[in-house]
């Protein structure tokens, strides 16, 4: 009886680094792989060898033992990793299949299987066939609360990174399968949707019409087809570009402005204090300062402390020390380096001059 085996060689985290260094230089390297390939290959009696672009090929080897025939793909599979990393900027994954009898279709089929398994085990490896499928467990880690603080802030960077770190931290968890970690993970899409969906029906529930019409079902599905986590990563900012609308910009500033205007004499006060306070990530609300005010957050809250101390300054015998403390300083020193910084001279000398806070 004639038997196959597939061995099926999938270049590592291919579409981050065409992303980062660009497609020539991607085609250059899918040139120098198609040759490592090919001559691992060459000579092997019964081994075939089919391209399938843009990063994968499908090895085929035929023989009546099955047992030789596994101990040759194993070797095949090693040596193309080592000349993958030697001669090209690549790893390469190698996922084998079980031998069958039933020809290249169910070989091919049983190496797809396994590479599906490159999802939680991570690249550059060579992947067996499959253990049987795992009864499904829950999730490590619950992330539901921070996610929907980053999704009603319209923080979609935050979001996606919140995700992608979840969704390695699941792929490490013992027994996780392909199909359990991309369930939990459409379930995490699915609760995006519900938090990021503004529509509601009469009775309060989501309107999942109109929810789905932004992100469409097979979207959300497509991530079965996924099974490189750098790429994961990828479609994860692309799909939740799509789902959550822009933030409201100027909103997000107002709530800034209006939580340091209350809160500025803290001398604890930090722009990831203000973030959490408003639902904005610290990086955005640095965004809107610099491209709405042309200034920067500490800029502002410096402003706001000296305003407050030059109008004590002029109107109240307070010592400088207790200005300080109410100004948001930790104290006469730090209060005197920011006066002499920003106003270009000492509190004691700015009271002498009988300045008022719009000189």
């Amino acid at each position: 009886m004639d038997y196959a085996v597939a061995a099926l060689v999938d270049i590592d985290d291919y579409m981050a680094s065409e992303q980062a260094r660009g497609r020539s230089w991607a085609r250059r390297q899918l040139r120098h792989a198609d040759q490592v390939v090919r001559a691992a290959t060459h000579g092997r009696p019964g081994a075939t060898c089919r391209p399938q672009p843009p990063e994968e090929w499908l090895v085929l080897l035929t023989g009546t033992d099955p047992d030789a025939l596994m101990s040759d793909a194993a070797a095949l599979a090693e040596e193309v990793r080592a000349h993958m990393v030697r001669e090209t900027a690549w790893t390469a994954t190698v996922s084998l299949g079980s031998p069958s009898p039933d020809g290249r279709g169910a070989a091919e089929r049983d190496a797809r299987l396994a590479n599906d398994y490159k999802l939680v085990l991570g690249g550059d490896r060579v992947i067996a066939p499959p253990p049987p499928a795992r009864v499904p467990l829950a999730p490590p880690v619950r992330i539901e609360q921070e996610l929907s603080r980053r999704v009603r802030a319209g923080d979609r960077n935050g979001a996606a990174g919140l995700l992608a770190g979840w969704v390695d931290r699941c792929a490490r968890e013992r027994d996780v399968d392909p199909r359990t970690l991309r369930n939990w993970l459409i379930g995490q899409l699915l609760f995006v949707v519900d938090v990021a969906n503004r529509s509601r029906l009469a009775d309060g529930s989501t309107d999942w019409v109109e929810a789905c019409a932004r992100l469409p079902i097979e979207d959300i599905v497509s991530v079965g087809d996924i099974h490189e986590r750098s790429y994961l990563h990828i479609w994860l900012r692309e799909a939740l570009g799509r789902l959550m609308p822009p933030p409201p910009r100027r909103d997000v500033l107002t709530l800034a402005e209006a939580y340091l205007a209350e809160h500025y004499t803290d001398p604890g006060l930090r722009l990831t204090t203000v973030a959490e306070a408003v639902n904005a990530s610290p990086f955005y609300i640095s965004h809107l300062f610099a491209e709405e005010r042309r200034t920067t957050f500490l800029r502002h809250l410096t402003g706001l402390r000296l305003r407050h101390a030059r109008r004590l300054l002029t109107t109240s015998p307070l010592p400088v020390d207790v200005i300080a403390a109410r100004t948001g300083y930790l104290s006469a020193k730090a209060l005197r380096g920011a006066f002499r910084r920003h106003v270009g001279c000492s509190p004691t000398e700015y009271r002498r001059a009988g300045l008022r806070p719009g000189s």
